[in-house]
């Protein structure tokens, strides 16, 4: 058989791929799924007293709240970016997010320096958030990475950066809700350089952790 009647045959059966549903769709069934997960794994962590020492107040609310706006942006970011022609317009949103929920921690934690005492950095006790920030998003990390591999990994850093961002903004989430923190400062140092420092390494090994064929590339 030659060559262009092999080609031929093998064109004559193919089907056309489906076209893979809308980025915010994709990245809202993510997120579904995702609370779920780590409300359930924060409720089993937090006991009465956590949650009485949490309260209602703006302090602890506003950074929360934050959080997750980052983390939906990021994720609609993330999927989007595997959309050859689409917007960057959401990446250039999410950024904006992690900088309003930066400058909410720095507004707090300048107002704990200003109070000799009030803060301190030097906490044992945020490891166990780290761990929580690192496996709790394990599992959501696996979802998103066989999720994102079904587009085309034009910018596969970014996007993986991105990805990060909304899984380790999520367990932060849970992490400040499972374990009160007392200071903004904390938060910022501790959490933030998790996410930060995952978001990196999710960058730099993000042709491997992200290999695959992609089902189709556009929606």
């Amino acid at each position: 058989m030659r060559t262009d009647q092999l080609i031929e045959q093998l064109a004559r059966d193919l089907q056309p791929a489906p076209p893979l549903l809308p980025s915010y769709v994709r990245a809202g069934l993510w997120l579904f799924g995702t609370l779920a997960y780590i409300g359930t794994l924060t409720l089993v962590l937090t006991s009465e007293a956590d949650m009485a020492a949490n309260g209602t107040a703006w302090r602890f609310m506003a950074p929360q709240v934050a959080a997750l706006v980052m983390a939906a942006i990021a994720a609609v970011a993330a999927f989007a970016t595997t959309v050859p022609g689409a917007s960057r317009q959401t990446v250039v949103l999410a950024a904006a997010a992690a900088s309003l929920w930066i400058a909410i921690l720095l507004s707090g934690a300048v107002q704990e320096w200003s109070h000799p005492g009030s803060a301190t950095l030097a906490a044992p006790r945020e490891w166990s958030c780290v761990a929580m920030v690192v496996f709790g998003g394990a599992l959501p990390a696996l979802g998103m990475a066989a999720m994102l591999r079904r587009g085309a990994l034009l910018t596969p850093g970014l996007t993986a950066a991105l990805g990060t961002v909304a899984i380790a903004g999520l367990a932060n989430i849970g992490a400040c809700l499972s374990h009160p923190h007392p200071s903004s400062a904390v938060i910022l140092v501790w959490h933030g350089g998790t996410i930060a420092t995952l978001a990196t390494l999710a960058a730099y090994s993000s042709r491997r952790v992200l290999a695959g064929r992609p089902a189709a590339i556009r929606e």
